[in-house]
């Protein structure tokens, strides 16, 4: 059995489905990393690519953002500055970047998740979408840092040094796909080391995905690896046979 889906969905098909073997592939509140070192117009680029393709509505989407401290504000004005120009309307039209949500009540839902939270940039409705918004210092109880928002919104909160980062990271019920924006091979190293996903990215977004890579999470995003040659494996039963003459 293999499904896609909220981690709620993928526990209760899993319990369904058993003893049947299930790969799940589930949500996530995707983690991005920005090391003092890092190239801010970048990573600033970066956010706004992987925070607001599809409206947000991706498992891979960015959602928090960790920001080593001396590098706060100078990484608060790029991104500002690029959200602002992100073009909201008709999802038929090729300028177009945030459209409006599945339905109203995905529309309501995410309105309600950042109602009272210090908003950098957007907050508000276009119509029927919402625009691209930024919160910054999003304590842990608030669903719009805690649980997958999936809607055009990227939180940012200002961290102490990279250790407190990957702690900030790791402190989530999901590990799906995570990113780190460094010049330093040392510290890349140590996301990779320390931070508990499927999926660690230096250097670009966390949506960054090919068919011949294994793709899949840890924690509530899911169970198993996808990509053809993973989910093959992943689904094969391992047979043995003893001969004896």
């Amino acid at each position: 059995m293999s499904f896609t889906g909220s981690a709620a969905a993928g526990h209760a098909v899993a319990r369904a489905a058993a003893p049947t073997k299930t790969l799940l592939e589930l949500g996530s509140n995707a983690a991005l990393v920005v090391a003092a070192d890092a190239d801010l117009p970048a990573a600033a680029d970066a956010v706004v690519r992987g925070g607001y393709y599809a409206s947000g509505q991706a498992c891979i989407s960015v959602q928090r953002v960790l920001v080593e401290e001396p590098v706060r504000e100078p990484f608060l004005a790029l991104l500002a500055e690029r959200v602002k120009a992100v073009e909201v309307g008709d999802p038929r039209l090729p300028e177009t970047r945030v459209a409006p949500l599945i339905d109203p009540d995905a529309t309501d839902r995410v309105l309600s998740w950042i109602a009272g939270e210090s908003v950098l940039t957007g907050g508000v409705r276009d119509g029927r979408a919402i625009v691209p918004t930024v919160l910054t210092d999003v304590p842990d109880g608030s669903p719009a840092w805690a649980e997958e928002i999936f809607g055009p919104v990227v939180c940012v909160r200002a961290v102490p040094d990279l250790e407190s980062a990957f702690t900030a990271v790791n402190a989530s019920r999901y590990g799906l796909h995570a990113a780190v924006f460094t010049r330093s091979l040392a510290t890349a190293f140590a996301a990779i080391e320390r931070i508990e996903a499927g999926g660690v990215v230096v250097n670009d977004v966390p949506g960054f995905r090919a068919d011949n890579m294994p793709y899949g999470g840890v924690k509530d995003s899911g169970a198993g690896r996808e990509g053809p040659r993973f989910a093959a494996e992943e689904l094969t039963v391992t047979r043995m046979a003893i001969i004896r003459p």
